[in-house]
């Protein structure tokens, strides 16, 4: 048990009225009203012939929920004309599930805060439910899951491309790969069998996703491994027509030349930089590899260390040359380390790469948002291993998105915020 003082749980508050429990219901907006949960619609005429319904049987449903396992009494209907059956509408409740819909949203946000794939949902759902189902719990299965994620990714969708978020004029891009399709399915479309390695190429995708600085996820597009510079004009596409011309005015991305293709085509006039975040995270790899800290460090290669440092932070030509022909002169001068001469040999190779973005105006910037979040998310993805499709790729990453979008951060100063809450506490 954490320590200091835990705030009460109050989304299930109880009363006692003439020594019963009660536990009020939450209100489900159905067709412009509110209706309590577990309410029950019953159907009154068939929708092809018009008839009215005669009643065929009784039955007891028993669904389960947080509020425990509710037993709710309903009707099947007949059409004496045209023999179609229908059955009660139960609020809350997709279709004829035993599962209610915010049990499910809470499976969801158990499924991505314990970072647990689809399949193995389980042991959490069990633990969620242990003394509301039975002593074991329960959880619900992975196809009915799945299937809920699919319809709730519509309300996702929608509500990730309308949100209304201000941020600071800049914009950060990356892409990510992603396990995606079908094996023996596309051994049958393409009529031979795939070795390991050819399968290893072909069944990954990229997911490319648009945020702010604030950690809020904007759009994304799912595209293949090296996407072409069309393929991701859609995403920079809709960004634009969501907000003002000049509210842009920089996009930060790595040296990817699909991002860079797009980005001058839809946004010419808006400022481009690369991150160079990586680039800074290799070279300390490279000493870390051989010192195990700091202090162990020989000041020659300290100040080699931070040459290179500034070399990879240079926002001109002429910077960038003056500190590649100092670093030059230390590998000749000075007494180094291994490690040093393979972050010089790193640094001739980003040297070169670095000044043709600076000679097409481009400035550098070593903020992290980007890894933040994909180190947010990428351990979820890889155990998810439900992509057989596209479509199902998308979906799971419209419902992934909006939901990091409110997740609360859990350290740093802005914990207890979610990112959503941070950029309208930051900006209104």
């Amino acid at each position: 048990m954490g320590k200091g003082n835990i705030a009460i749980d109050k989304s299930m508050i109880k009363t006692i009225v003439d020594g019963k429990i009660i536990i009020p219901l939450p209100k489900v907006l159905v067709e412009n009203r509110y209706y309590p949960m577990f309410s029950i619609f019953s159907p009154t005429q068939c929708d092809s012939c018009g008839s009215k319904l005669h009643v065929n049987s009784h039955h007891t449903r028993f669904i389960i929920s947080r509020y425990g396992t509710i037993s709710l009494n309903v009707t099947y209907w007949l059409c004496p004309t045209c023999k179609k059956h229908y059955h009660d509408q139960v609020i809350g409740v997709q279709g004829s599930a035993n599962y209610s819909s915010e049990y499910y949203d809470t499976q969801i946000n158990v499924r991505y805060d314990g970072r647990c794939s689809l399949h193995n949902s389980r042991r959490i759902g069990e633990t969620y439910t242990e003394g509301v189902i039975n002593v074991c719990g329960r959880a619900p299965c992975p196809t009915s899951l799945w299937l809920y994620e699919q319809k709730l990714a519509k309300l996702s969708k929608q509500e990730l491309l309308n949100q209304g978020v201000s941020f600071e004029e800049t914009l950060y891009v990356d892409g990510n790969w992603i396990k995606n399709g079908w094996k023996k399915k596309l051994e049958e479309f393409i009529g031979t069998k795939l070795t390991k390695k050819e399968w290893k190429k072909m069944r990954y995708k990229s997911v490319y996703v648009v945020a702010t600085k604030e950690k809020v996820i904007l759009d994304f597009e799912v595209t293949e491994r090296l996407p072409t510079i069309e393929a991701l004009m859609p995403l920079f596409i809709r960004i634009k027509n969501r907000f003002p011309e000049d509210k842009i005015k920089k996009i930060v991305s790595d040296e990817d030349k699909a991002i860079i293709g797009a980005v001058k085509m839809v946004f010419p006039e808006v400022t481009h930089s690369f991150c160079v975040f990586h680039q800074l995270k290799n070279v300390s790899k490279r000493y870390y590899e051989e010192f195990s800290s700091i202090e162990e460090i020989p000041d020659n290669d300290k100040i080699t260390y931070n040459e290179i440092s500034q070399l990879i932070l240079s926002d001109t030509v002429i910077s960038a040359v003056a500190h590649i022909q100092k670093i030059r002169e230390f590998n000749s001068d000075l007494e180094l380390s291994e490690a040093s001469h393979k972050a010089i040999s790193y640094a001739e190779e980003i040297f070169s790469k670095n000044v043709s973005f600076l000679k097409k105006g481009f400035t550098p910037e070593k903020d992290n948002t980007m890894e933040q979040i994909f180190s947010l998310i990428c351990d979820i993805v890889d155990k998810a291993r439900s992509f057989k499709t596209d479509n199902g790729l998308t979906n799971f990453c419209y419902n992934l998105f909006t939901f990091f979008n409110k997740r609360c951060f859990s350290t740093g100063k802005w914990k207890g915020f979610s990112p959503l809450m941070r950029a309208r506490f930051q900006y209104g």
